[in-house]
């Protein structure tokens, strides 16, 4: 069978990929197992009607799960899965101890994907910043998220409303308590990450950019507008959005595993 599972346990949702060799087939993504579930789920109770309807009709019980988890809670469901391939690291060399399996995974396949040198901007419940060359972490940065930021001000403040993403690029100074969020939100980010983007290119000029995650579609677009300029054409040719890297890395390992078999 050339049909296999690809699965990342993320610290909010379950995110699938279903493969057919290399070739992706469709991705989707579940919510948390609640903690009240037995652990000794099926294959087909994990799945919702966000999962292709071609998927229910292959022998599920026969399909590989190469899976990376983040969430130990979480990973309990998977325990009596016959069929689970679990990911336990990537080879990469110089990550540390504690370094999250869905950061080498999305570094690994960017590098793989694109080649190297490269810079994993992963904008989730979390920003992540991942800088890699030569199959080498280099280092990297973690901050809130853009919905945490959100959140945060209305959470922890006594009076700030809760705010929603705008279409664009919000104006610079603004007139208006929610405009001010906004603002002072993603025109803050936006200028922190396109400082380690330069960081970057000044000492691997060649670097790839690429956003991925939850909000990374959203967070690329507004670069976009704010730093991406005709003036600024090398930058522009060498920045992109793909939202797949966890899964391109998860497939690199998976080629040299069976590889090796």
């Amino acid at each position: 069978m050339t049909d296999w599972l690809a699965l990342v346990i993320g610290n909010t949702r379950w995110h699938w990929a279903w493969f057919d060799n290399q070739a992706l087939k469709h991705v989707w993504h579940t919510a948390h197992i609640s903690p009240q579930t037995p652990s000794d789920v099926n294959i087909r109770s994990l799945f919702d009607e966000q999962a292709p309807p071609q998927l229910l009709t292959v022998s599920l019980e026969a399909l590989e799960i190469w899976t990376v988890s983040v969430v130990p809670t979480q990973t309990r469901h998977l325990e009596l899965l016959t069929q689970v391939r679990w990911i336990n690291h990537f080879p990469l060399n110089g990550v540390y101890p504690t370094m999250g399996l869905d950061r080498m995974a999305s570094l690994w396949g960017a590098g793989y994907t694109y080649g190297w040198p490269v810079l994993v901007i992963d904008a989730g419940t979390a920003i992540t910043l991942t800088a890699g060359e030569s199959e080498t972490f280099l280092g990297g940065a973690i901050l809130l998220g853009l919905q945490s930021h959100f959140t945060a001000l209305n959470q922890y403040t006594a009076s700030l409303p809760s705010v929603n993403f705008p279409p664009d690029l919000p104006s610079l100074w603004a007139h208006d308590t929610v405009n001010a969020i906004q603002s002072g939100v993603l025109n803050t980010l936006l200028a922190g990450v396109h400082h380690f983007i330069q960081s970057c290119l000044k000492q691997y000029p060649t670097t790839t950019i690429l956003f991925t995650g939850g909000d990374g579609h959203y967070l690329h677009q507004l670069y976009q507008q704010s730093y991406q300029t005709q003036q600024n054409q090398a930058l522009q040719s060498r920045t992109w959005f793909d939202e797949n890297l966890m899964f391109w890395g998860i497939v690199a390992y998976r080629n040299d595993a069976t590889r090796a078999l």
